[in-house]
């Protein structure tokens, strides 16, 4: 297998693209403070997918060189190629794991920005989708010719298992670490894959920082993301107990335990609502307080789960994640309609 290196890398100018600075910070009662958060997490995000594009054509060369060949490509350049997975593993994190999970509550929950939300994070296979659950129009043109078609988004079903070693289909089984046993999930990224899915990443956030630039918020989308994306702190959940606990585990969320994904999200749906807040206080304290109140209640009680998991070393049973989802939910459901009252008193029409 010849990998097309030139051509790849003739393109990577063309991709570099990297977020506006900008001068506000988040501040309560402004909802600019919510577009400030936002492009300032964006710009660390967009320059860790410059870095995967530069790590996984730098990959793609070893392999090339090699003729394809991966236990030969491995056996000439073992500590480079170690290296440079570990190095887009982090990489990966720092573009979803502590990057776009953070921001993920503005970008899923506002209507201008929420279809890269399904692009990038959320969206399913199309053999899996429905109505609740939209598939990921992703499709990635391979160097070998073969094609991925709608199979699910980038980030959870593409480049994070591909890292991780959980998806057969986009890896190289093989003994990496040279113990003379290939463990499970031991194995290389395939480098047509890696490539594709560098390129396609690094132009999507691109282009979501370009319409984040271009999004002009209001108090309207604030509270239409809080009431569309608080409620989904339960579902988390269930991920959390199928990527971690489950007898057969799902295979994704491999990079950090979804209590941190939790986190995240309802961080940056307080952002949001600290965007509102005065406005809410002004018409009507307690309920202001409340919702408030509400929030930081919900960011305690992840943190308390998280304690928990660490603390439980990996023996936590189904039941117990069980239970704290169901008081996740009485949590999220006691919310919403406190924000909704907010919106009502405030003359705000929340979509749908």
């Amino acid at each position: 297998m010849k990998f097309p290196l030139q051509r790849f890398l003739l393109l990577l100018p063309l991709l570099s693209v990297s977020a506006a600075p900008t001068e506000k910070s988040p501040q309560s009662g402004s909802v600019d403070g919510v577009k400030s958060f936002l492009l300032k997490t964006l710009t660390g995000i967009d320059k860790a997918a410059e870095a995967f594009v530069s790590d996984a054509a730098a990959y793609a060369k070893i392999i090339d060189a090699n003729g394809g060949d991966y236990a030969k490509a491995l056996a000439a350049s073992r500590g480079d190629l170690r290296a440079l997975v570990a190095k887009m593993q982090e990489e990966y994190k720092a573009m979803d794991s502590f990057g776009y999970e953070q921001i993920e509550g503005i970008v899923a929950g506002v209507e201008r920005l929420k279809e890269f939300d399904v692009y990038l994070d959320a969206g399913v296979p199309a053999a899996e989708s429905s109505n609740d659950s939209p598939a990921a129009p992703v499709v990635l043109h391979l160097s070998n010719g073969a094609k991925i078609d709608r199979e699910g988004c980038l980030f959870t079903y593409i480049i994070e298992p591909m890292l991780w070693g959980s998806q057969p289909k986009y890896v190289v089984p093989i003994d990496v670490d040279g113990d003379g046993k290939i463990a499970a999930k031991e194995s290389l990224p395939k480098a047509e894959v890696l490539t594709a899915a560098a390129m396609d990443v690094r132009a999507k956030i691109a282009d979501l920082v370009k319409t984040s630039n271009e999004w002009q918020p209001s108090i309207e989308d604030c509270f239409g993301a809080i009431v569309a994306m608080t409620p989904t702190l339960s579902g988390y959940f269930d991920d959390w107990k199928e990527s971690r606990y489950a007898g057969e585990t799902s295979g994704k969320f491999s990079a950090v335990s979804r209590v941190s994904d939790m986190k995240g999200i309802m961080q940056s749906v307080s952002v949001l609502y600290d965007a509102v807040n005065d406005r809410v206080k002004g018409r009507d304290p307690a309920l202001a307080k409340a919702i408030k109140q509400g929030f930081t209640g919900i960011l305690a009680f992840i943190d308390r789960v998280d304690a928990r998991e660490k603390k439980a070393a990996g023996k936590i049973s189904a039941a117990e994640i069980d239970e704290l989802a169901a008081q996740a939910k009485e949590k999220s459901d006691k919310l919403v309609p406190q924000v909704e009252q907010a919106a009502a008193i405030l003359n705000i029409k929340i979509a749908g």
